[in-house]
């Protein structure tokens, strides 16, 4: 995300950058005493969210919010101030949050978090599966963590279905072919299911998985995929493809002997 702070203390400015230092969702942040300053920024680049002082000497913050909404009405405004009568005003220019100095450290994240929900409303999530060579997902680019590889690698193979119920029993001779099946294995996969739900909801990205009973599945229209893509005989994924499926995967063999065998 892309935020500004407009604000004629400079101390307030500084304790807002040490602040948004410690956010991993901020990609970029500007500060400005002068919000003449501030409105040539909005105009000149995209911001998501802008964090206003409402008592400033040459123009105050809903003056600014309203100018800035004209600019660009897709950024999210968040008054803050030491002043708690200013918040209906606020409001009255669709304001998203009201920051009340001194603010601290989970304020401001409160609002970042905020914003974000706000804005992911209005963006199409792309979600991306790469099984050439080593298996991954991305969403809008960024790599999916799996804080359990055997999570991650239960994900992969009910891609490796291609939209196909799994049952509790395949799904457990695929990453353990070695383990017979009795309560302690079935004990652990549930353990492992649980991680493949939290890693996919953390990502936003829980409708990818369709669990019903004893069967789990993938909703193929989620996600792209280049496998897939190589199925319908898409020559950029033909091309993209290295020799490689799913490496580290035994149950993967299979596919890439067909998929060799489909390309020739």
């Amino acid at each position: 995300m892309n935020i500004i702070a407009v604000d004629d203390e400079r101390l307030a400015l500084e304790d807002f950058i040490d602040i948004c230092s410690g956010i991993p969702e901020i990609d970029n942040i500007n500060t400005f005493s002068n919000p003449a300053d501030a409105m040539e920024h909005v105009a000149l680049n995209h911001v998501d969210i802008a964090f206003l002082d409402i008592e400033m000497p040459v123009m105050t913050g809903l003056d600014l919010a309203k100018r800035i909404n004209r600019i660009n009405p897709d950024t999210k405004i968040v008054f803050v101030t030491g002043f708690k009568e200013y918040a209906f005003d606020a409001f009255s220019v669709n304001a998203i949050g009201y920051v009340l100095k001194p603010f601290n450290d989970d304020m401001i994240k409160l609002e970042i978090k905020k914003a974000e929900r706000i804005l992911n409303v209005n963006v199409e999530k792309k979600i991306t599966v790469k099984t050439f060579g080593t298996f991954d997902v991305f969403v809008n680019n960024k790599t999916v963590y799996f804080s359990s590889a055997k999570s991650k690698e239960l994900l992969a193979y009910l891609i490796d279905k291609q939209g196909g119920s799994v049952s509790t029993e395949s799904a457990i001779s695929a990453l353990w072919p070695e383990r017979n099946y009795d309560e302690t294995i079935q004990s652990l996969f549930r353990k492992v299911l649980k991680s493949l739900r939290t890693a996919l909801s953390d990502a936003d990205i829980s409708e990818m998985l369709v669990d019903v009973r004893n069967q789990r599945s993938i909703d193929v229209s989620k996600f792209d995929c280049d496998y897939y893509k190589l199925m319908k005989n898409d020559s950029s994924a033909i091309s993209e493809y290295n020799g490689e499926y799913m490496t580290g995967y035994q149950w993967g063999a299979a596919t890439k002997a067909h998929i060799e065998k489909l390309i020739g």
